[in-house]
């Protein structure tokens, strides 16, 4: 199972500078990504601030969410539940054990969190912290640091 946090999922939307290695490593996959409720949220509220800051138009997150939904009907995507609650004692836990060496952010270990409890392989990520956190946890995360 791969799963991906809500940053990933903005470069594949947006034109971001980290659009074209997440494409590329989209174009990888051969499963469906798995997302929690909290990256689909994470996700919709990064366009509408994207909105706010004006970095893009209104119109291109109404287009922007479209595609998204698109590709969700087409089983690009594929929603997993996961307890808020027991994701939370998970993000705890894991704040604990690496934020005092990591600095990792509260909403970026509930992402690791969901991961882990989800039993996911693989986590599609940019955000270095993460990156660190999943990979001591023994998730392959993708995309490749060379490729950054």
């Amino acid at each position: 199972m791969t799963c991906a946090d809500s940053g990933f999922l903005v470069s594949l939307y947006l034109k971001e500078v980290t659009s074209p290695v997440a494409l590329q490593t989209v174009g990888t996959l051969t499963e469906p990504i798995s997302l929690t409720w909290l990256t689909i949220l994470e996700f919709e509220n990064a366009l509408l601030r994207a909105v706010f800051t004006k970095r893009i138009a209104p119109e291109e997150a109404v287009a922007a969410k479209s595609q998204f939904d698109a590709n969700f009907e087409s089983g690009a995507y594929r929603e997993e539940h996961v307890d808020c609650r027991t994701m939370s004692i998970e993000a705890s836990r894991l704040s604990a054990r690496f934020t005092p060496f990591v600095g990792t952010r509260t909403l970026d270990l509930m992402h690791v969190a969901a991961a882990s409890l989800l039993f996911c392989n693989c986590f599609l990520s940019f955000d270095d912290r993460q990156r660190q956190v999943a990979s001591a946890l023994g998730l392959n995360v993708l995309p490749q640091t060379s490729t950054l």
